[in-house]
């Protein structure tokens, strides 16, 4: 999937993360919401996602919230970072919501606030529902929706 979020910006989600993804919004897994993290890597005003967690042991799964609250994440980040000398890391997150076409909640748009208050690089958040997904490119506070490449 290519996601547009600026005249030159794109965001490229390889195809094995949109699979793992999508396992999650199942008739089997959407009844409780997912997430996890992407690692990938920043090229140019591009960001290419290559791999992504999932759901973990301690992370909290309800029907309507997603708390990453296991360390696994952030080993997983650092190990990518550790394997490509630096050049895999933390680009943002992604989780389901139980909807057909999500939106981001009040408490997405704090937390997404909070890690863009805390990490310099640009960053991706996506929430997948049903039928289609929602994506933002996050900077420096700002939000700015990404839409399909071939959108018009």
């Amino acid at each position: 999937m290519i996601l547009r979020f600026s005249a030159d910006g794109l965001v490229l989600l390889a195809p094995a993360v949109e699979a793992t993804i999508a396992r999650f919004v199942s008739d089997a897994e959407i009844g409780l919401e997912a997430g996890g993290i992407f690692v990938g890597s920043h090229r140019g005003p591009h960001i290419e996602i290559t791999i992504c967690t999932t759901p973990l042991p301690r992370d909290l799964r309800r029907p309507t919230l997603f708390d990453r609250r296991d360390p696994g994440h952030h080993a997983a980040a650092l190990d990518a970072w550790r394997r490509s000398g630096g050049t895999d890391t933390y680009v943002g997150e992604w989780h389901t919501h139980p909807v057909d076409n999500p939106q981001p909640s009040a408490l997405d748009l704090r937390t997404w606030r909070g890690i863009m208050g805390r990490v310099a690089d640009p960053v991706v958040f996506l929430i997948v529902g049903r039928r289609s997904v929602w994506c933002a490119h996050g900077h420096r506070g700002e939000l700015c929706e990404a839409v399909p490449f071939d959108a018009p």
